[in-house]
């Protein structure tokens, strides 16, 4: 058994990735010490809503029965305070030693590494697994600047009962897959009227698309919507308003929200339901050949950024100097590995999209011949 301060692997974070590296990597769980600053997934606010993935796609230990059994009779998904429970217990039963505290530092020190805490606690490690997750993408700060709110903010607002935000209001969402669609049908009993935009059209998996990203059982709801607003937006029927546009330009112009979309583009199950002139809603200006132009004013729209998830690591000089791929994402070998030998990254803040692709940095103690 290790000292307090000197561990042969330090695991940074407690959610699904951690628990994932304690639980199916080769170093023994007693021989690792696992800081966060919380245990639990980084979806914890997204509180008793369903969860897109199935339950098998979730497991965190060869155990794959395990979320199974958190289901309710004839359930395919867990809510998200089911897993953030689920993840949580798992960890505190796995064996390895948990620390609570928020690392400010990472630096390599005589072959080894010195991870510093607030508040002045340091550890020194042997090897470092990266496991720090993924947050909700922010809104651009010109966006943010009237206003505009993540999707993460529309769900803690809920859950406090405080929609004041959309309500009576046009929403526009932008995003194109399941966090866009699902935000959509919770805003939309409150709004006036939502928009999504999509810079593509995804398509419902199984039935649309093999891509098992694509949108899930609980975005059926906003499909739904969509279709039922088109057929009854003029009937003086109180229903919520959805559209789905896949569309061209989203801006700021004088005060007002402006997007553009074209006809071509919008020819889908969703599109033709959302189009101009069906909608009451769709105040929109023809730009010719197909393309409309629709202005709202930014006082009386609530805009939310819904496009996804960018990992998220402790600030410090190591990890800045690292190269970043497209996602932001430190890039990663098949193993886990980093540039830096002993140093490695897993789950979402590696690139991996979900838990089931999730692998542990399977040979954490061996030094990478590949980057050294």
């Amino acid at each position: 058994m290790p000292d307090r301060f000197r561990w042969p692997l330090v695991v940074i974070g407690g959610g699904s990735a951690a628990a994932v590296q304690v639980l199916k990597g080769v170093t023994p769980p007693e021989d690792i010490l696992v800081v966060s600053d919380r245990l639990g997934t980084g979806m914890a606010f997204l509180g008793e809503a369903v969860l897109q993935s199935y339950a098998h796609e979730l497991a965190v230990s060869a155990d794959t029965g395990e979320v199974g059994r958190l289901l309710p009779v004839g359930g395919m998904r867990p809510s998200a305070a089911v897993y953030d429970d689920y993840v949580r217990s798992r960890l505190l039963r796995a064996g390895c030693e948990l620390l609570t505290g928020t690392v400010v530092d990472i630096r390599q020190v005589d072959g080894e590494f010195e991870v510093s805490l607030r508040g002045g606690d340091r550890v020194i490690a042997e090897s470092v697994v990266l496991a720090t997750g993924s947050a909700p993408r922010r809104p651009p700060a010109a966006w943010e600047a009237i206003g505009a709110l993540s999707y993460a903010d529309v769900y803690l607002r809920q859950r406090q009962g405080d929609c004041g935000s959309w309500r009576d209001r046009s929403v526009v969402v932008v995003g194109a897959g399941n966090s866009a669609m699902q935000t959509a049908a919770l805003m939309a009993p409150a709004a006036r009227d939502v928009v999504v935009l999509a810079n593509r059209y995804v398509g419902s998996y199984p039935l649309e698309t093999s891509d098992r990203f694509a949108w899930r059982a609980p975005s059926q709801l906003t499909c739904e919507l969509v279709v039922k607003g088109g057929r009854e937006c003029r009937s003086g029927v109180p229903i919520p308003c959805v559209r789905h546009l896949v569309y061209d330009t989203l801006t700021i112009e004088d005060g007002d929200v402006c997007l553009t979309y074209r006809e071509e583009r919008n020819r889908n199950p969703l599109g033709v339901w959302s189009m101009p002139p069906r909608c009451d809603h769709a105040v929109a200006r023809p730009l010719g050949d197909g393309a409309w132009h629709e202005r709202r004013r930014a006082a009386e729209t609530t805009v939310v950024w819904a496009t996804g998830s960018e990992p998220v690591y402790p600030r410090c000089a190591l990890l800045d100097g690292l190269p970043r791929t497209a996602s932001g994402a430190i890039p990663v070998d098949d193993e886990g590995r980093t540039p830096i030998p002993g140093l490695y990254a897993v789950g979402a803040c590696a690139g991996r999209r979900a838990v089931n692709e999730t692998f542990p940095a399977i040979s954490t103690l061996v030094k990478s011949p590949q980057y050294g």
